[in-house]
């Protein structure tokens, strides 16, 4: 008995095998058993993922690097590159050099080994950078050419609660610069820079005055400068003070974002707010003590233990991810001279990671803690509340080894990317208005991901995925930054263009039997898209390669392999047919998009397909292929009956649809 099937949707994408058994969830009919180097689109379809450009060496190849985007607006974005005590800054795929031609640098203190704590946000035209060992920093750019870094000059504050002991703190003169005499032991010498505030009576009232410590004399004793706008009242001794939060001795913010038109800084588990508009102000109150909504705030988030802050992420409330919680921070009040009050709430006790999350309209997706599960934290209209959805239920396994770093591509696919703790790459398709989460993982031909990045193209048309690349090269390690391509161009009508190679570079020009340029695969074996045909794999010797024959149009890299594998079929015929049955599909029909060559067949056997015919010319290749296209299949009876693609040339494949023919038996 021969039954039609249909697999009309793949954007479930790849789940794990603890679903196999699910075969009654409606998930199931639009999942894959493997789902690899293909993106699902939010429609159904899924597409082969397109090569990776190579775009520069890193400046070391023995030392880490990190990725970030800095863009200024849709048309004028930048890579940056940050490595060991440096900075490099790219502008469509190019470093930016200086008058000499040399790669434009910025020194910056950080080693390799900080890379992965740096936590940036960006206003205009300067991002800042948290790190808890260094000071608060900014890169600014003043033009496409200059771009500058330095600390953060805080003024007054942010401090820790009043002091409410008997030490007292006695100032030796009220401007200037002075020194500032304790009646017990409080400073260190890792306090110097760190703000100090002294409250002293002012009859009827008080006054607040404030310094910045510049020396250290000892546990009792140290030189400080006072803030001009907030000289001490007298030189008497007060117990009324207040240290800074930040220094070498309590460490320094972790986190950084802005909300409500202020700079928020995190460290520990405390949250603190400059003044409206003034990012670099955090006085908490006016010199006579007045409070009001202008002024800056801080708050320690209050639970069972104390959690370090993790992520900040702004909208309507400021979400905020610690390693134990979940919070939403929110102002109230605060108009005029109403003093504002700050109201911190928990929602959930899942915890996080310390990787920076990402803003998907109304929702902030985050990692939770131990970097297994991405959560997506949202507004939840029916509890009135916030909810923390877990987004790797259906495939835990995508992420098991940890997500450390993402990145989002909203177009021409809504895609999450995931850079994991073991150098691979998982992407996440992600619409939540259509209830589309579909996972896919990819492999880059041997490279490990140590970092990725999301920016505007060119043309602004759609969003580039950066990577950086650690690979093994002719035996030595070598880190290279690379660019995901579209693969196959919307309007392209032939594959001359296609490109499905990583690490790859193109040549376009006079016909060559030689290609040269290609000195970062030296020794490696690439595959060769010449004119749109497929030539036989080459190995680069003295970066070149010598073509099978003369070509204008050559795209050469790393071959890598896609594979779409199905769930085990089921539900076969009006009536289904028994899991226990066997069955053999003896047919197949493929709808296909924009597609040339493939293998097809069953998870044991695959066999290439051809796509050329008697009226194709010889000496050109065959023309992309869209509709139905029947292949042979050989396929034994067997109780669990997939259907396994694989695409290895450098060419496209869009799948649209697999409609098999499946004979069961019953008994």
């Amino acid at each position: 008995m021969s039954n039609a099937a249909a697999l009309v949707r793949f954007n479930v994408g790849e789940i794990s095998e603890l679903m196999s058994g699910r075969i009654d969830t409606e998930e199931y009919k639009g999942a894959c058993k493997i789902l690899k180097n293909f993106i699902p689109s939010v429609q159904g379809p899924v597409s082969r993922r397109g090569g990776t450009r190579f775009v520069a060496a890193a400046k070391y190849h023995d030392k880490k690097s990190r990725l970030f985007s800095f863009q200024f607006s849709a048309t004028q974005s930048y890579l940056l590159e940050f490595g060991n005590q440096y900075v490099r800054v790219f502008y469509h795929r190019q470093p930016i050099v200086d008058t000499h031609g040399a790669p434009i640098e910025i020194s910056v203190p950080y080693t390799q080994d900080d890379l992965d704590n740096l936590y940036f946000s960006q206003s205009g035209d300067v991002v800042y950078i948290a790190h808890p060992s260094f000071p608060l920093r900014t890169i600014t750019r003043y033009s496409q050419t200059d771009w500058r870094t330095a600390e953060v000059q805080m003024t007054d504050g942010p401090y820790l609660p009043v002091h409410t002991g008997d030490i007292t703190l006695t100032p030796s003169a009220t401007t200037g610069n002075i020194t500032i005499t304790a009646s017990g032991d409080v400073f260190a010498a890792t306090d110097v820079g760190r703000h100090v505030r002294i409250m002293q009576p002012n009859n009827p009232n008080v006054q607040w005055g404030a310094a910045k410590i510049t020396g250290f004399t000892s546990a009792r004793s140290v030189s400080a400068t006072v803030f001009d706008d907030l000289p001490f009242l007298n030189t008497t001794a007060s117990k009324s003070w207040r240290l800074g939060v930040f220094s070498a001795t309590t460490g320094y913010p972790a986190v950084v974002t802005f909300f409500e038109q202020r700079l928020i800084l995190g460290k520990g588990n405390g949250i603190y707010g400059s003044k409206t508009g003034q990012y670099e102000f955090f006085s908490p109150t006016s010199a006579s003590a007045a409070v009001t909504s202008q002024y800056g705030h801080g708050y320690e988030l209050s639970s069972e233990q104390i959690n370090d802050v993790c992520w900040l992420s702004s909208g309507r409330v400021l979400a905020i991810g610690t390693v134990g919680a979940d919070f939403t921070l929110e102002t109230v009040g605060g108009e005029g001279t109403i003093p504002m009050s700050v109201k911190a709430q928990r929602h959930s006790t899942y915890g996080s990671e310390a990787a920076a999350p990402i803003k998907v309209g109304n929702t902030t997706l985050f990692v939770q803690h131990y970097g297994r599960k991405l959560r997506a934290f949202m507004y939840d209209s029916n509890s009135d509340g916030y909810i923390a959805r877990d987004l790797t239920t259906l495939a835990p396994h995508m992420t098991y080894s940890g997500i450390k770093e993402m990145a989002l591509q909203q177009e021409p696919v809504p895609v999450v990317w995931c850079a994991l703790k073991n150098g691979a790459l998982a992407g996440l398709t992600y619409e939540a208005a259509e209830s589309v989460e579909a996972w896919h993982s990819h492999e880059l031909s041997g490279g490990y991901i140590e970092s990725i990045a999301t920016l505007p193209s060119e043309n602004g048309g759609h969003d580039e995925l950066f990577l950086l690349v650690r690979r093994l090269i002719n035996g030595e390690t070598k880190r290279y930054i690379e660019v995901m391509e579209a693969g196959i161009e919307e309007n392209a009508e032939g594959s001359e263009e296609c490109f499905f190679v990583d690490s790859g570079l193109s040549y376009h020009g006079e016909k060559v039997s030689r290609v040269s340029g290609l000195d970062h695969l030296e020794g490696e074996p690439v595959a060769v898209l010449a004119d749109g045909a497929v030539q036989t794999e080459k190995v680069v010797q003295n970066g070149a390669i010598d073509l099978d024959t003369p070509a204008c149009i050559v795209h050469a890299g790393l071959p890598f392999t896609s594979v779409l594998q199905t769930m085990p079929l089921v539900g076969i015929g009006h009536d289904g047919i028994s899991e226990g049955a066997t069955k053999r599909i003896s047919g197949l029909l493929l709808r296909l998009y924009k597609t040339l060559g493939f293998s097809i067949g069953s998870s044991k056997h695959v066999e290439r397909q051809s796509f050329r015919s008697s009226s194709d010319l010889m000496n050109a290749p065959p023309a992309l292929f869209s509709g139905d296209k029947k292949v042979s299949f050989c396929a034994q009876w067997e109780r669990l009956s997939d259907i396994r693609i694989e695409q290895d040339q450098p060419l496209p494949l869009t799948v649209l649809g697999i409609f098999p023919l499946v004979s069961t038996n019953r008994i």
